[in-house]
């Protein structure tokens, strides 16, 4: 059942990773869009910084959980590759364990003002004002995903890749 729904986490987890390739290639469009609208018809548009500005936040906030399923968030490991290897996994699972915490913290907050701007109707001030809720919400998101992959990482680490020596150091 725990590995089922592990399965099941990293799918979602994927597929949010896949949408914030997507929300990429959005802002590509909308600046190929104003490129065009403005230099070669002088029109430029209103909307598109806008749009670019929340697909970025939806991009961060979608690949957020999938570099914590992967490692592929920036770590310091200074210390963490000078413990002897019988130690190493018991440091990381404790580091990942206040990692998840923090992220949870994150994640309660940003739900919290979520749910408030959504019950008082708050608006973005761009060019394309939209209700607040739907780019918070997606931050929420993303520590709260972020937040159980290092709970797993931390609790149950049969369900996760440890990889057996620290990430590799880029030249």
């Amino acid at each position: 059942m725990l590995a089922t729904l592990a399965r099941w986490h990293d799918g979602l987890t994927r597929f949010g990773f896949y949408l914030g390739g997507a929300t990429l290639c959005g802002i590509v469009v909308c600046f190929w869009i104003e490129v065009v609208a403005r230099y070669f018809f002088n029109a430029p548009t209103l909307w598109s910084s806008s749009i670019v500005a929340y697909c970025l936040c939806l991009s961060a906030s979608l690949a957020m959980p999938e570099l914590a399923r992967t490692r592929g968030h920036i770590a310091i490991s200074v210390l963490q590759d000078s413990l002897p290897a019988a130690r190493r996994q018991g440091f990381e699972r404790f580091t990942s364990l206040l990692t998840a915490a923090v992220c949870a913290l994150a994640a309660w907050m940003l739900i919290s003002e979520s749910l408030r701007q959504l019950a008082s109707g708050t608006t973005t001030a761009m060019g394309l004002d939209i209700p607040k809720v739907w780019v918070s919400s997606f931050i929420g998101y993303g520590f709260s995903n972020t937040a159980l992959h290092f709970l797993r990482r931390a609790l149950l680490p049969a369900t996760v890749e440890w990889p057996s020596e620290s990430p590799r150091q880029e030249a």
